[in-house]
């Protein structure tokens, strides 16, 4: 028999005998018609081992029975309790301050009761929270780095934290980079100040109140900074020119962001973590006199404003320019179909292009390296748009161009559309007439053949992967399995009725495909749920003015960005009617702008929302060839817009 059991059994005797005195749970009172009885299942709360339900230092507590105002006093581990309430049948007090370190899991107390005569009468293992109140460290990374990098302490009531002591620096609260609001982690940056060495190793102290924690422990924080060798001086009446090279040794040199003659940035020809080459660029104008003596200097970290170091008090350069030395010139930078989306290919005109080496966009303080095209001539070079744009709505970034080891030069500015264009795009019902534009797969920007699909079986799901609420069966799909499979789109056509679908919407119609041998690409009849693709009619009736203004401005090639919540998709599978019934929210027609969405492993689910939403896109609808649907030989040309990925 358990406690409680054993306990509640015991007051049930001495209910029913009065101090029947051979009872071994209960010792009588002197008024033997007036024994206290506690029932010990009347306890609230009835805290327990496993924390399941717990009780603090403060909590009151209630317990129940008869003659209660015969209870002398109560202890929980002979600390006596505060009462704050007493009848015949109900009791109530409040757990003391007990002498216990603070602690996440429950501690057993000896909860004791006495009479009048202050005899005990009743003893029961209660459980007390002892909760961590104090600012606790359970770890920090990264384990290294440099000035500037920000590292995150992680914990409990860090909130509590007043400043940390960085080796010999301090950073105070007020300079921490974000505070979790619930105290689970704080984060700051590596302070700038005097260093030892390279690579030292730094003890992180957290102050909180009058107490301190000792971060790091046994695992210093490892600081890395630039160490550079002492640069030979320049021989009397020697001076460097435009076009030189001049290299610097040293240890981490690697974080060194930028180079300066007096306030001249220096391009960086080649960089490692032992050598720095620089060259005095042909973007260094003329001075008179043509030989300026001026400071050089490295700047280096993670912060504003950046670390320097002076590497020479007086440097002394000759301003003439070079005639060696070939500098681009830049006339005009256009984009196929007019803007810059994503993927499409720009191409600049001017003189001396075969000089250029590198092309970014650059935009607050990002710097992204666009690939250049083969083939570039003095009068023309060709570069795409980079997808690694951070920003998720059209925006004015400034092109540069690198010539002559470094030397940066602006082409010009552009407005980056941060996603996918693809103008035109046409598949067709599965007839044999069709093989050749089956599928469209967003993320390749092409229309691919049966054939090709077929080739490419990593694009067929070959089991059921949704269960009967239109939800991804995670038992016979992984994620790495799921991301596998692009998402992709095609149309089924029926007696009345033609949809443009993707693989999860319609039960058995990829079997109806065939290649151009006229063998069906698969041979199951089952729900084909990855990826799961749906879609929404933005023109629908019941869309808001603010939903129909993006579908206008899909139409009139305005959009600005895919990232886009309004509403969430509803089928998945949109409907073109032949027969003239009402349309609804999942029909369309010619001009019809159509939601897009690409569900995420995680959310799995046909209508996302949210961070549930891998990738977003809208479908404008251009021309439905409908007419011989009965046949099977419909087709719909569309232009796609596809977002980057959005969540995964």
């Amino acid at each position: 028999m358990n406690l409680n059991n054993k306990l509640f059994a015991l007051v049930a005797g001495a209910l029913l005998c009065f101090g029947c005195g051979d009872d071994p749970g209960f010792i009588d009172a002197k008024d033997t018609q007036r024994i206290p009885a506690l029932n010990p299942a009347t306890i609230s709360p009835l805290s327990n081992e496993s924390g399941s339900v717990r009780a603090y230092v403060g909590t009151e507590v209630t317990v129940q029975g008869f003659n209660l105002d015969c209870i002398g006093a109560v202890t929980m581990d002979d600390i006596e309790v505060e009462f704050t309430a007493q009848s015949i049948k109900e009791l109530k007090f409040r757990i003391p301050a007990l002498d216990y370190a603070q602690n996440d899991l429950p501690y057993a107390v000896k909860l004791r009761a006495y009479d009048l005569d202050k005899q005990s009468i009743f003893t029961y293992d209660y459980f007390v929270t002892v909760p961590v109140t104090d600012a606790l460290v359970t770890g920090f990374a990264p384990a290294e780095g440099t000035v500037g990098a920000e590292i995150t302490v992680s914990g409990r009531n860090l909130g509590q934290v007043t400043r940390i002591r960085f080796g010999g620096a301090t950073v105070e609260a007020a300079d921490f980079a974000e505070v979790d609001d619930e105290g689970a982690f704080v984060k700051f940056r590596v302070p700038a100040g005097g260093h030892a060495g390279p690579d030292t190793q730094v003890a992180i102290v957290a102050e909180w109140g009058t107490e301190t924690i000792d971060v790091t422990g046994e695992t210093p924080f490892l600081l890395h900074v630039p160490s550079f060798d002492a640069l030979a001086a320049q021989p009397e009446g020697t001076n460097s020119v435009i076009g030189d090279e001049l290299e610097l040794t040293g240890r981490n040199l690697d974080l060194v962001s930028e180079v300066k003659w007096g306030d001249k940035a220096l391009p960086l020809v080649a960089q490692s973590a032992e050598a720095l080459t620089v060259r005095f660029s042909a973007s260094i104008e003329q001075a008179d006199p043509v030989v300026q003596t001026k400071a050089l200097v490295a700047e280096w970290g993670l912060s504003e404003p950046a670390q320097t170091e002076i590497l020479a008090d007086a440097w002394r350069v000759d301003t003439t320019p070079s005639s060696s030395v070939v500098v681009p010139e830049f006339g005009q930078m256009t984009v196929e179909g007019g803007k810059f989306y994503l993927g499409k290919t720009v191409t600049v005109t001017g003189a001396n292009l075969t000089t250029v080496e590198k092309i970014e966009l650059q935009y607050d303080g990002e710097c992204i390296e666009a690939e250049m095209l083969a083939g570039a001539t003095d009068s023309e070079l060709k570069f795409t748009v980079p997808d690694g744009v951070t920003f998720a709505k059209a925006r004015e970034v400034s092109v540069a161009a690198f010539h002559n080891g470094g030397e940066q030069l602006e082409i010009g500015k552009a407005t980056i559309y941060p996603f996918y264009y693809y103008k035109d795009i046409t598949i067709g019902a599965s007839d044999a007439s069709n093989i050749a534009i089956a599928f469209f797969v967003p993320d390749m920007g092409k229309v691919i053949s049966t054939d090709e699909w077929r080739a490419l079986d990593k694009y067929a799901a070959p089991d059921i992967m949704l269960n009967n609420k239109n939800e991804l069966d995670k038992t016979k799909v992984t994620e790495e399995q799921y991301y596998e499979v692009l998402p992709y789109l095609f149309c089924t056509a029926g007696s009345k009725a033609f949809n443009i679908q993707g693989p999860c919407g319609s039960n058995g119609q990829l079997k109806n495909f065939k290649t151009s041998e006229g063998v069906s690409i698969t041979n199951t009849g089952t729900w084909f749920g990855t990826p799961i693709l749906s879609f929404r009619n933005l023109d629908e009736s019941a869309a808001s003015e603010a939903v129909k203004q993006v579908a206008a401005s899909v139409r009139d090639g305005s959009v600005a960005t895919m990232v886009f919540s309004a509403v969430t998709t509803a089928t998945a599978s949109p409907t073109f009617v032949l027969d003239g019934d009402a349309v609804n929210s999942g029909d369309f027609n010619a001009g019809t702008v159509l939601l897009v969405q690409y569900s995420t492993w995680s959310f799995g689910n046909i209508k996302p929302k949210g961070n549930g939403i891998c990738r977003s896109g809208f479908l404008h609808v251009k021309e439905v060839t409908a007419a011989a649907v009965s046949d099977k030989k419909g087709r719909v040309t569309f232009d796609f817009y596809w977002s980057k990925t959005l969540n995964k």
